[in-house]
């Protein structure tokens, strides 16, 4: 058994919250609708569930399956809370367990021939990611892979003299899943990892990825809705033109949104991140991402920017190189 798709994601927030998941999907006048509002339900939120008032919680995941039987066993057996039994009669059934921190996993079976939309799988989601605490990640990889049929696709260590975070990619047999899990190495002074688990009293997903057609067209009609991006440090900026040599967004253009580029073997990749929250450090966010072939998650910027604070800092850089694993994409 492994999972077909991510069928929706659940979130709930502050009041304000809903008109921003409505801008979030505003198309520019040439730009394609990121993708329905079937996928993305925002809801109550969760009791237990310890966040910052003003913050937008991810509370579900909701994972299309073949088999909702087959799934709830697999994931129960492998340790995961079983907070609902496969439940309900054809063309929908659901079973629900439990996630990492307080996130949820609910499965869906479907029957194709019922052509309801509401659980397709999710238009214009990229992909998930979870932040772990430290020492977590090996337990947490482990979990996903043997309750949920995942396989790992990449890791990655970077490490300065203050800085340092482990990145884990899991991916479903056909790519239509990909969650990125990042934890805090041992050794790490405070980041925006540790921030968000001490926010959200342990793991929980950080941002959601979003992908668009064209970065710079969506991100300048989200900004017309006073959307506001994360910016880029021009240092970051120019040592990103040194490694990859051009990038398609002009440099004023690409540093007021947050606009960063980077390569690997099968093509280039835009991203940029947009916060929903109206807090001066919002611990979680959305990503905007627009992949020309590219099959990476720009894990080249986040080295840049630990660089850009070690040169601040004084302190040299050891970043060790990504290690990939065969998969299927």
């Amino acid at each position: 058994m492994t999972l077909a798709s991510v069928a929706s994601v659940s979130v709930s927030g502050p009041s304000w919250s809903r008109d921003f998941l409505r801008t979030l999907q505003v198309p520019a006048s040439d730009v394609e609708r990121v993708g329905s509002h079937a996928w993305l339900r925002v809801e109550p939120m969760s009791r237990g569930v310890r966040a910052r008032a003003d913050e937008i919680v991810v509370n579900d995941v909701m994972f299309g399956v073949e088999d909702v039987v087959v799934a709830h066993r697999r994931a129960v057996r492998a340790g995961a809370a079983d907070l609902a039994p496969p439940h309900g009669e054809r063309p929908v059934r659901m079973a629900r367990v439990g996630g990492i921190g307080h996130v949820t996993h609910t499965f869906v079976e479907r029957d194709p021939a019922a052509g309801d939309a509401a659980f397709d799988g999710a238009q214009g989601l990229d992909h998930l990611a979870l932040c772990l605490p430290c020492h977590t990640m090996d337990a947490t990889v482990a979990r996903y892979e043997a309750g949920f049929g995942l396989h790992v696709t990449q890791t990655e260590h970077i490490q300065t003299r203050s800085l340092g975070m482990i990145n884990t990619v899991l991916q479903n047999a056909s790519g239509s899943v990909k969650l990125v899990l990042s934890a805090p190495t041992p050794t790490s002074q405070t980041t925006q990892l540790h921030r968000f688990v001490d926010v959200h009293g342990g793991a929980g997903i950080q941002h959601l990825a979003l992908r668009v057609p064209a970065l710079l067209a969506h991100s300048l009609a989200l900004k017309r809705h006073e959307v506001n991006f994360a910016g880029s440090m021009p240092e970051v900026f120019d040592a990103m033109l040194a490694r990859i040599g051009h990038c398609p967004v002009p440099r004023d253009a690409a540093l007021a949104l947050g606009i960063m580029a980077d390569r690997d073997a099968d093509g280039l990749l835009l991203q940029s991140f947009l916060a929903p929250s109206r807090t001066a450090e919002p611990v979680f966010f959305f990503e905007l991402i627009e992949r020309q072939g590219a099959r990476g998650f720009g894990a080249a910027n986040i080295r840049a920017l630990f660089e850009a604070v070690e040169r601040v800092q004084g302190a040299p850089v050891v970043a060790a190189e990504p290690q990939r694993q065969p998969a299927t994409v």
